[in-house]
């Protein structure tokens, strides 16, 4: 009898375990080949919402050391629709600053990082010329 309640508690936790991980994903790109500091574009999509605007409440950048670069996140009610194009250290509409960006460096590797209903990354790298590229 133990055992059969041992194994159902192992099966519910699995259950719950598989279903907390099924958060869909947020896709970030630089907005375009040219980007530059000192503001960056990217642009954030959500391939399970196509056509509609992707679902974030908040974003945040660090240096790969982990400084805090620049912290957003969505004022109240924060039912969007949320930006899919973003530019670093421009605080979009319906946003409060919580981090105001700081200097991104030249040499220096970045991750940003956009969460809420889904939620999605990406690791770039501002060159020593000032352009920024996806870091590998």
């Amino acid at each position: 009898m133990r055992h059969n309640w041992l194994l159902r508690l192992m099966v519910a936790v699995l259950l719950a375990t598989l279903v907390g991980a099924c958060e869909p994903p947020l896709i970030v790109e630089l907005a375009s080949a040219a980007e530059r500091i000192p503001s960056p574009a990217f642009v954030i999509r959500e391939p399970s919402q196509p056509g509609d605007s992707p679902r974030y409440d908040s974003i945040s950048v660090m240096d790969v050391d982990g400084t805090h670069m620049w912290s957003i996140r969505a004022l109240p009610p924060r039912t969007g629709p949320f930006p899919a194009h973003l530019n670093y250290g421009v605080l979009p509409y319906g946003f409060e600053e919580l981090q105001p960006a700081r200097l991104l460096t030249r040499g220096r590797t970045y991750h940003i990082a956009v969460a809420g209903e889904a939620r999605g990354g990406l690791r770039y790298r501002v060159n020593n010329d000032g352009t920024v590229s996806e870091a590998k």
